[in-house]
C-alpha cells in the first residue's frame, strides 16, 4: 500500500455545479428520537453498545426500506446511481446544518447525493432537515436514538450509492470545499483513499489546542506503526473512499473508535491512500474537540484491535 500527498486543486471549473437535477428524495418519518443516554456507565461494555446499535439498526433499515420501496413503487423516486455519495452525520447541529448544505451544494458536482443521518437530535435538527423536502438528490434519513457519529456514518453507508463516498460533519468546523481536493484522485482512479489533514496547512495547526495536537500525534503515530501507512491526521473528520471499497468492510464502531476501525480496515485492502490538505475551524474549547484520556485509549485500542482482527 503506498502513500502520498497531492495538493488541493485551486478551483471547481473541472466540475459542472447543480442547476435543476431530477432525481427526488427519500425521506423517513416516525418516532421521536429517544433523549440520548446521560450517564455513559449505563452502557455496560461494547458488547452490549453493538448489540443493541445492530437492532436498532435492523429496525431503522427496515423503515427505510418500505419509505423507499413506496417511493419507488409511486414513481417518486427513480433508481439513480451517483458519482459522489456525502453523508453528512448529524447530532444537534441545527444551527450549523443549513450552513454545511448549501456549501455542498455550492461546491458539489450535479453527480453528488447528500445522505443526512440525524443520529437522535434533540434541538430541532430533524425537523429543519425534513422540512427541505421534497429537494433533488437528498436522502433524510433518522435513528431512533443517539448511539454515536460512527453509527450514523454506518447507516449512511449502507444507503450510498456513490463510486466515491465522502464524509462531512455537520459542525462546519470543516469547509466542504476541502472535499473536492480528496474526491477527485478517487473519481480518476488515482487511490483508494484520501484524508484531509489539517496538519498540511500551517493556519489551521495554529488553531488547534496542544492537547489536541498531542492527541493527534499519538494516535497518528500508533496508526501509521500498525498499519504500515504515513499519514499525519488519522482523526481528521474530512475522509474519501472508493465505495466499493468502503462499503465492502464490515464496520462495527458506533462512536470514538469509529476513526481507528475504518484507518485499520482500509489499511488491509487498500493499495493507495492519499492525503491532501484541509481546513479546519472548530471550537476545541468545546466538549467535542477537547480530547480526553478515554478516546485516546479507546482509540489507541481500536487500532490494535481492528489491526490484528
Amino acid at each position: 500500500m503506498a502513500t502520498s500527498t497531492i495538493d488541493s486543486p485551486s478551483s471547481t471549473d473541472t466540475f459542472h455545479l447543480p442547476s435543476s437535477p431530477s432525481d427526488d428524495v427519500a425521506t423517513l418519518d416516525y418516532a421521536p428520537a429517544i433523549e440520548p443516554v446521560a450517564d455513559e456507565s449505563q452502557l455496560k461494555t461494547s458488547a452490549e453498545v453493538s448489540y443493541a446499535d445492530d437492532v436498532l439498526d435492523r429496525i431503522d433499515d427496515t423503515l427505510n426500506l418500505i419509505a423507499e420501496a413506496q417511493q419507488v413503487a409511486s414513481g417518486n423516486r427513480p433508481v439513480t446511481s451517483y458519482d459522489i455519495s456525502i453523508i453528512v452525520p448529524v447530532y444537534n447541529a441545527r444551527e450549523s446544518l443549513p450552513e454545511v448544505l448549501e456549501r455542498i451544494e455550492e461546491v458539489m458536482p450535479s453527480s453528488c447525493e447528500v445522505i443526512v443521518v440525524d443520529d437522535g437530535s434533540t434541538d430541532g435538527s430533524w425537523h429543519y432537515a425534513r422540512g427541505l423536502m421534497p429537494k433533488p438528490n437528498l436522502t433524510v434519513l433518522r435513528r431512533r436514538r443517539h448511539h454515536g457519529r460512527g453509527s450514523a456514518i454506518r447507516m449512511g453507508l449502507r444507503h450510498s450509492t456513490g463510486r466515491v463516498v465522502a464524509i462531512q460533519d455537520a459542525d462546519m468546523a470543516y469547509d466542504p470545499a476541502d472535499l473536492l481536493g480528496a474526491v477527485w484522485p478517487i473519481l480518476e482512479n488515482k487511490a483508494d483513499a484520501v484524508y484531509g489533514s489539517r496538519r498540511l496547512r500551517r493556519d489551521t495547526r495554529r488553531g488547534i489546542s496542544f492537547a489536541s495536537r498531542l492527541s493527534g500525534r499519538i494516535t497518528t503515530l500508533v496508526a501509521n506503526l500498525a498499519t504500515g501507512m504515513k499519514i499525519s491526521d488519522m482523526e481528521s473528520s474530512h475522509k474519501v473512499f472508493r465505495g466499493e471499497l468502503i462499503r465492502s468492510l464490515e464496520l462495527r464502531e458506533c462512536d470514538r473508535g469509529f476513526d481507528a476501525e475504518v484507518t485499520a480496515k482500509v489499511a488491509r485492502r487498500a493499495k493507495v491512500v492519499m492525503e491532501v490538505p484541509t481546513s479546519f475551524e472548530g471550537d476545541f474549547l468545546d466538549d467535542q474537540f477537547r480530547p480526553s484520556l478515554s478516546t485516546l485509549m479507546q482509540t489507541l485500542r481500536g487500532l490494535v484491535q481492528y489491526r490484528a482482527a
